[in-house]
């Protein structure tokens, strides 16, 4: 069974609505943005959705890109952060965390018509969270411990399991398609490395060993490859780790900093965020071509991807 009695806490308030300004019967019927799409993609579609800074303002809200018609429309709007998120197509839940509270916490949005439940209510930062395909179980990244370890919760009881319980940093973990295993980082062997485990915790796999940061890890949608990011020079770049070879390979050599890797859904494209200073936007990298799309730049800072149909 996925979750562990003995670790069971159930969540109170998971079913105390709150509303978000902006929401309404149909995605499209958000507010549309500035930051429409700059260069169309070759067979790109779904919806891109992230987390952004429009202009000057110092807050963080959740936005959406419609690749097919290259519009872009806003979905939550307030003086707190709305960071990370991640959507289903199953019940149309969009996941994402912010500090609204105090501390930060994860909430689900229903769409189109914006019902949000919050999900966790600890006194310590619950972040990076990620939904299952099949739109039962979040995992995520929570500090209660005094360093961070991977939790899940279930959203049908709203009770919670740690998953990881090492005096390490255990951070931002993604499902596999099949939902049976989780990606994720730690610092264990003393730098920052990919591993794997099943859904209950078990059966831990490390995926890299090197002396240098790995980060951000997400599973492609037939399973076989992982996309993250890694600093091995200056710079964090694009890599590409095949599972069953375990053959790694760079796709990016910028003089940015590349973060918020995200898998198209036909698996043809990874998205990413490109930063440097003040400069920030978003791109895709074609895996057949190897060219980099500029897909927006519209926004001061992006934080988070999720590329769903």
């Amino acid at each position: 069974m996925f979750i562990k009695p003995m670790c069971k806490i159930l969540l109170m308030g998971m079913l105390a609505a709150a509303a978000l300004t902006g929401c309404s019967t149909e995605l499209e019927d958000q507010p549309e943005t500035s930051a429409d799409v700059t260069e169309p993609l070759k067979g790109g579609s779904g919806k891109l959705f992230f987390a952004a800074r429009a202009g000057s303002q110092s807050q963080f809200d959740i936005y959406f890109l419609n690749l097919e018609t290259g519009k872009s429309y806003q979905l939550t709007d307030n003086s707190d952060a709305d960071i990370s998120p991640d959507f289903t197509s199953v019940g149309n839940l969009l996941v994402f965390s912010t500090n609204r509270g105090g501390s930060y916490d994860i909430y689900r949005m229903v769409l189109p018509d914006g019902g949000v439940d919050q999900l966790t209510t600890a006194s310590s930062d619950e972040t990076e969270p990620r939904i299952s395909q099949d739109g039962k179980y979040v995992a995520y990244q929570s500090d209660g411990s005094g360093d961070y370890d991977i939790w899940a919760v279930n959203l049908s009881d709203g009770s919670t399991d740690t998953l990881t319980t090492e005096d390490t940093q255990e951070t931002q973990p993604s499902w596999s398609p099949d939902g049976s295993r989780l990606v994720y980082v730690s610092n264990r062997d003393g730098d920052f490395e990919l591993f794997s485990m099943a859904a209950d915790g078990t059966d831990v796999q490390q995926l890299t060993e090197n002396e240098v940061y790995d980060a951000a890890p997400v599973w492609s949608p037939d399973g076989g490859r992982l996309a993250f990011i890694s600093k091995r020079g200056q710079h964090f770049q694009l890599y590409l780790l095949d599972l069953q070879s375990g053959e790694e390979r760079q796709l990016t050599d910028t003089a940015t900093t590349i973060h918020s890797p995200a898998w198209s859904p036909d698996g043809k494209y990874i998205a990413y965020v490109s930063e440097s200073g003040k400069s920030c936007q978003l791109n895709a990298y074609e895996l057949a071509t190897g060219k980099s799309y500029l897909v927006t730049s519209g926004f001061s800072k992006y934080s988070g991807l999720s590329w769903k149909d």
